[in-house]
């Protein structure tokens, strides 16, 4: 089947978001990020988080469920085709890429979201097969069920009377330096056995965290799959007026439900919540429909996207081996040591490293070198290698 150029291009673009938000945690302690992060000085790096807070923080993580939906949608598709079973075949891809999860956990690091796709995937599967109106439904149910819930005990504890809930999520600040100077101690000093010990410990707790956003993930993936039951990112075009209208309103919408919490700075509250379950959804809504009209019209501007996202899977465990090597010991030990604008010039260093790698690498082959061992997973060793064969 003939490769949808718009989804490379945007899971390209995906790869850039997550890797500007993903490096922040490897150059800060996960706890201290968890209670607000360190504190942030100048003009500069203030105005980095202002945009970091209002155009990519938790946009881009969704973006990349999306396609995750989008492209089993094209499993399915391809496997009707061909006359081949589809849902044994997607439950051993899930059960694949569950342990490329685990040992991305274990040796490289601690933010892995592979694993999670996987345990969720695994529930959507259920699901796929389902008409574009059922999916829609089962989308907007799911990806509203957190946020409803959170806000319905929030008022009743209001309601209640209930005080000083915040105080259970601030902290002092010298505490926070505290969490930091720890992690700086291990992450930047300590022996590779250390670092592994240190960051299996912060994996538990933030898949225990992640559990709360498994809802709105597995909502994404069914929305992911409604576009692409409706092939709605092919022949772009014809499609042009509906794009147009959901950028509009899921950029006006989704700055709507974000701005309010960044001009008052809150934390914990409704404003938090409408910003990140119900504002990132559709400001990444607006983001493919802008940057499908925009592939449509300047195709050569954007192909550089394309390529690692042809090869998302290589590119970021990449990033990974890459964020390791800069800010842990075992490389340069730079953890701790930058500022936001500093890492944030990395990250879009990094990426465009990661554009020359995979523009290289696809001059030879046709897909990437873990994509390919996926494949042999899931598909079995033979058929997989005799593929790879021909692809080069």
């Amino acid at each position: 089947m003939k490769r949808i150029n718009v989804l490379d291009a945007l899971r390209g673009f995906a790869l850039l978001g997550i890797l500007l938000v993903n490096i922040r945690f490897f150059n800060e302690s996960q706890l201290a990020i968890s209670y607000g992060g360190l504190p942030v000085e100048g003009w500069l790096n203030k105005t980095i988080e202002t945009l970091s807070t209002l155009l990519v923080d938790g946009k881009f993580m969704l973006l990349f469920s999306f396609f995750f939906g989008y492209g089993a949608v094209i499993l399915h598709r391809n496997a009707e085709a061909a006359g081949k079973k589809f849902t044994w075949m997607f439950v051993k891809r899930m059960l694949a890429l569950l342990i490329f999860g685990i040992l991305h956990v274990v040796f490289l690091w601690y933010g892995d979201i592979l694993a999670i796709y996987a345990l969720v995937g695994l529930v959507f599967i259920l699901f796929v097969k389902r008409s574009p109106k059922t999916l829609l439904t089962l989308s907007s149910v799911f990806s509203l069920l957190i946020p409803v819930l959170m806000s319905v005990a929030m008022l009743l504890g209001n309601l209640a009377g209930t005080e000083g809930m915040d105080d259970l999520y601030t902290i002092d600040p010298m505490e926070i330096q505290m969490f930091q100077q720890k992690d700086q101690q291990i992450y930047g000093e300590g022996t590779y056995m250390d670092i592994t010990r240190k960051r299996i410990g912060d994996y538990q707790m933030s898949f225990f965290n992640m559990v709360l956003f498994f809802p709105q993930i597995l909502g994404t993936f069914l929305l992911g799959a409604y576009f692409g039951k409706r092939k709605l990112l092919e022949d772009i075009p014809s499609k042009k007026q509906f794009m147009v209208r959901l950028g509009w309103i899921g950029a006006v919408a989704g700055f709507a439900l974000t701005v309010p919490r960044i001009l008052l700075d809150s934390s914990n509250n409704l404003l938090d919540i409408f910003s990140i379950f119900i504002g990132a959804p559709l400001q990444m809504l607006a983001y493919v429909a802008c940057f499908s009209l925009l592939y449509n019209r300047h195709p050569k501007w954007l192909q550089l996207f394309s390529y690692p996202g042809k090869m998302a899977f290589s590119m970021y465990i990449l990033q990974s081996v890459l964020c390791g090597f800069i800010f842990y010991s075992y490389g340069l030990g730079l953890f701790g040591t930058m500022g936001l604008w500093q890492t944030t010039a990395i990250a879009f260093l990094l990426f465009g490293l990661q554009i020359a790698i995979s523009a290289l690498w696809l001059r030879r082959f046709r897909t990437g070198p873990l994509e390919y061992v996926w494949r042999v997973l899931y598909k079995g060793r033979v058929g997989a290698r005799m593929n790879f064969q021909r692809e080069m």
